[in-house]
């Protein structure tokens, strides 16, 4: 499993992320799906071709129960690069998910199954299919008996601001970050309160390529362990404001070691400067050995000297 696909399946396993996503998507930012409503499921199912059992996997699947009743099964599909053949894949999943109720208990009720396709690419559009019909060719006269099937692509990067502000955990930090990458541009954080801060900085991290936030996340760490941070203050513009702060007061004090260890070297050198012309002054000692006694080359030695006899 690649790190980019575990880091985003960690973060929309939380049931407030996943609620989060679903109410921004399914209801346009109302707040209809509770996360004490969401029940996870495996995200396995398993079907059976010629007595061989093959096995399917979504990246994230909840059930949606309102009291007693199930009112769908919702999964989530991630994908950072547009797939040719995700209508294929997606109608394996819901399939096997439709195939489980089909086998189901009589007693029980059917529900519906919604897959939505999270496309988390920033340079270019999903230019993949969106519909069953566009993965292959077919003879037009056969459409009518074709039965389509269409798949939900979400293009995060390219949701409106307006919509972008509907999310309501730090879900939206992530879609902040692919929006600012797509237009070029410093990510632009909304001061939301987070919860999961680990999971959210780590999937930063790998989406981005950017190891600042692998710095953020230890910074972020160690504040909270040494009360420099309380839980309510952790959003994303104060331990980016926090993290910088540390930055350029460990940059200053590197400066400042810098400049003593300069100005040391400085000193050591003038010093020898004067122990030279002194030795000259006495005419005792042969150049070659004012440089050896020095540790100065012999010519820096001669230059010295021509100086002295300038004056």
């Amino acid at each position: 499993m690649g790190t980019k696909d575990t880091t985003q399946k960690r973060l929309e396993d939380y049931e407030d992320i996943f609620a989060d996503i679903s109410n921004v998507l399914l209801y346009d930012g109302e707040d209809v799906i509770k996360e004490n409503e969401l029940e996870t499921v495996t995200a396995k199912d398993t079907y059976t071709v010629e007595q061989q059992i093959h096995e399917v996997e979504r990246d994230v699947a909840k059930r949606w129960r309102h009291h007693s009743l199930q009112i769908s099964l919702i999964g989530l599909e991630n994908q950072t690069d547009p797939d040719y053949k995700m209508p294929l894949r997606v109608i394996c999943y819901d399939g096997a998910s439709y195939r489980a109720q089909l086998n189901a208990d009589e007693s029980k009720k059917t529900y519906p199954v919604i897959t939505l396709v999270l496309y988390m690419g920033t340079e270019k559009h999903w230019t993949a299919p969106k519909q069953l019909t566009d993965c292959f060719k077919y003879d037009e006269r056969l459409s009518k008996f074709i039965s389509n099937y269409k798949i939900n692509v979400v293009e995060l990067a390219w949701l409106s601001d307006e919509q972008i502000m509907k999310f309501k955990t730090e879900f939206r930090n992530f879609v902040e970050l692919l929006r600012d990458t797509r237009l070029g541009r410093k990510p632009q954080y909304s001061p939301i309160q987070l919860k999961h801060v680990h999971e959210l900085l780590q999937l930063m991290r790998v989406m981005s390529g950017n190891d600042e936030y692998e710095q953020l996340l230890n910074q972020t760490t160690n504040n909270l362990k040494h009360n420099k941070l309380k839980g309510d203050e952790l959003t994303m513009k104060k331990i980016v404001s926090l993290g910088f702060d540390e930055a350029r007061a460990e940059a200053k004090a590197e400066g400042r070691t810098e400049g003593m260890a300069e100005g040391k070297a400085e000193g050591r050198a003038e010093e020898k400067f004067a122990t030279v012309k002194r030795m000259l002054k006495r005419g005792k000692s042969s150049l070659a050995d004012i440089a050896e006694d020095t540790d100065l080359p012999l010519d820096t030695i001669k230059k010295i000297q021509a100086e002295m006899q300038a004056v």
